[in-house]
């Protein structure tokens, strides 16, 4: 080897020693403002004993999220309803009315609740006499709920509150009272789920004709007490379409309600023994059943 090809391995030599300790010094200043970083995340949260011997009351300390934990923000909405500009005429501080205008401008967007009013309306009807049947017929308003003092609106709202969000029929009266000035008693509430009932129905019976001429349906059940009785939650669901039905029972005359007896699909459940004599195109046992107990998935 040459000198010439011996001074190149040198000074090449020369120059990784250099970069190398340059990485060790970053590395070492990157773990530095690690165990920093984690020292401020992961403090100890005891105290020196005070000087006065009586106990402390004890404080529990909310807890964050997780170190490098992404937190969350709320986006800003995609429509402004309302711009208030801001100005000054005046310091704040001193009162001085020698202001110069800054360029730059903050921003504060929020979010907040129109406050409620109730709507009242008046349908004024006019009658008409029908030569062809022979009777006199008045048009109806597709908002309209006859014979009820409520809206539909409102009666939909409290209707969810109740059963829905599982308010006191007491608690939604009081709510309805005090923020919407709006008096109905706890007792109508029961009233409002059987006119919702019978306005849904046709919808209902929709949905679960065009479920039933789906290629397949996911079916299962699951407890569901109702005032201290023991009932059974059923779903019949698609990718699209979820219908569910409450039921005393856990037998396969449910399952004949909602589907019939025989099913042009595929029928996806898991072992309960109310599925069984249901006739389909084809029959699915759930998965996660068959991964727990494939032994039930060989006699059936």
């Amino acid at each position: 080897m040459s000198n010439k090809e011996m001074g190149r391995i040198l000074l090449r030599l020369k120059t990784l020693e250099k970069e190398n300790e340059k990485l060790k010094e970053e590395n070492a200043y990157l773990k530095f403002e690690l165990e920093e970083l984690k020292s401020k995340r992961y403090k100890s949260n005891k105290k020196k004993p005070p000087d006065d011997p009586s106990p402390a009351p004890l404080q529990k300390k909310k807890r964050g999220g997780l170190f490098g934990h992404i937190g969350w923000f709320r986006k800003r909405p995609k429509e402004i309803d309302i711009t208030k500009e801001l100005r000054l005429s005046e310091c704040p501080e001193c009162g001085s009315k020698c202001l110069t205008e800054c360029k730059n401008v903050s921003e504060h967007i929020t979010e907040d609740l129109i406050p409620p009013r109730i709507e009242v309306t008046l349908r004024r009807k006019h009658h008409y006499y029908c030569k062809n049947c022979k009777k006199v017929v008045s048009p109806k308003d597709k908002d309209e709920i006859s014979g009820s003092r409520i809206g539909p609106r409102a009666k939909a709202f409290a209707a969810f509150l109740r059963y829905g969000i599982k308010i006191s029929g007491r608690d939604v009266t009081a709510l309805f009272s005090k923020a919407f000035n709006l008096k109905i008693s706890a007792s109508s509430i029961a009233g409002f789920m059987d006119q919702l009932k019978a306005e849904a129905l046709p919808t209902y019976n929709d949905l679960l004709a065009a479920l039933k001429k789906g290629p397949f349906i996911h079916a299962d059940e699951t407890g569901w007490p109702m005032n201290g009785l023991g009932y059974w939650l059923w779903k019949f669901s698609n990718k699209k379409i979820c219908v569910t039905h409450i039921d005393k029972s856990r037998g396969q005359k449910v399952v004949e309600k909602i589907l019939g007896k025989d099913y042009d699909g595929v029928l996806i459940s898991d072992f309960l023994s109310a599925y069984n004599k249901i006739l389909a195109k084809a029959k699915q046992r759930c998965l996660a059943h068959i991964t727990r107990d494939p032994g039930k998935a060989c006699d059936t």
